[in-house]
């Protein structure tokens, strides 16, 4: 077995999780925040302030350590499909802490990674090298070529949230998003490599800082959070991470392959490892299907729940804004009872640690 197997796998499997928990408590604060516009910087600066988008923050850090630590000994092309697991865990945390239930898609797609990474294990189970360093020509090229990118799709998916097209909005920043966390990955790969140098004797982590790496690190990392945020402060936020968690996965696989000189599995590896992308795909496919279903799902039974052309003497008590009975949530008020359920249901006790 290659340390890349024994030692990279299983670090990037829960460097996933943790990846996979973050968001949720990150979307627990930013939704406490006003609508936030632009790239979401304005947002980011007043989540800094709050001690719970913190805590999200910390368990992203601690993520970001075992990344790096698994792309030294792991090539890009194993790691960052492995790092897509992150929305399994985000989807079955979702399904117990928010109460929302998983259709057979969602489960078919869980299915689908969980046998992608297994296939996954087995073509790199005899070669898996972590190929060349990118050039500082390269570094740069990224650095442009992504800000261009992501402001782009920041533009278009400001357009789309200014006119209530929510699921266009959310997928222009999860795109965004899935961009700049996939250079910051390239640009974690650049720190993983110095890692493994340094274990060789073959130089300083100190090197670093006169390269384009740590800089290229720290501007995508805070651009990708602020897009992420903006996408999970929307109603379709179960649409957003998916989109960023397909992008972030597979553009560092292509780049790994064709700029950075990372040996592909052969023989029948390779046909498994052609067959893992495709499954991982598929996965993540499936579960953003079954989120975006579900999404629709919920404003269907709003539009049932609250009829519009009555007014609250009219209505029973249990729709009444000022009823003792609870008032009816709009879908988005409480990110942690999307169901519009007046009790909150399984999740009552946890909006209360907020």
């Amino acid at each position: 077995m290659s340390r890349a197997l024994a030692l990279g796998l299983p670090t990037a499997m829960v460097s996933a999780a943790l990846y996979g928990v973050a968001p949720l408590v990150q979307a627990r604060a930013a939704r406490r925040e006003e609508e936030s516009s632009g790239l979401g910087l304005g947002l980011l600066a007043r989540l800094v302030l709050r001690p719970l988008w913190l805590l999200g923050l910390a368990v992203e850090a601690a993520s970001f350590l075992l990344e790096v630590y698994a792309l030294s000994v792991a090539p890009v092309a194993m790691v960052a499909p492995v790092m897509a697991l992150d929305m399994i865990i985000f989807t079955l945390l979702a399904q117990r802490v928010l109460g929302e239930r998983i259709s057979l898609t969602g489960w078919l797609g869980v299915g689908s990674m969980v046998a992608g990474v297994g296939l996954l294990a087995y073509a790199f189970a005899r070669r898996a090298e972590v190929g060349a360093a990118a050039s500082t020509d390269v570094l740069l090229a990224f650095l442009v070529l992504g800000l261009i990118f992501a402001l782009v799709c920041a533009f278009f998916a400001n357009v789309a949230a200014a006119r209530h097209m929510i699921a266009g909005a959310a997928f222009g920043f999860g795109a965004a998003a899935g961009v700049c966390y996939a250079i910051a990955t390239l640009a974690t790969r650049q720190i993983g490599l110095a890692v493994n140098d340094r274990r060789e004797g073959q130089s300083a982590l100190a090197d670093l800082l006169t390269t384009p790496t740590p800089y290229v690190l720290v501007l995508f990392s805070v651009l990708a959070l602020g897009l992420q945020q903006r996408g999970l402060q929307g109603r379709a936020a179960v649409i957003a991470f998916p989109v960023t968690s397909g992008v972030s996965a597979f553009l560092p696989v292509t780049l790994g392959l064709t700029l950075f000189g990372e040996p592909a599995p052969d023989g029948a590896q390779r046909v498994a490892f052609v067959v893992a992308m495709v499954m991982v795909a598929a996965g993540i496919a499936a579960l953003g299907r079954d989120r975006m279903a579900a999404n629709r799902s919920v404003d269907e039974l709003e539009g049932a729940a609250r009829p519009a052309d009555r007014s609250d003497s009219e209505r029973p008590d249990s729709e009444r804004p000022d009823s003792d009975l609870g008032r009816l949530p709009h879908h988005g008020d409480d990110p942690w009872n999307p169901s519009g359920r007046a009790d909150g249901g399984q999740n009552a006790a946890l909006r209360e640690l907020g």
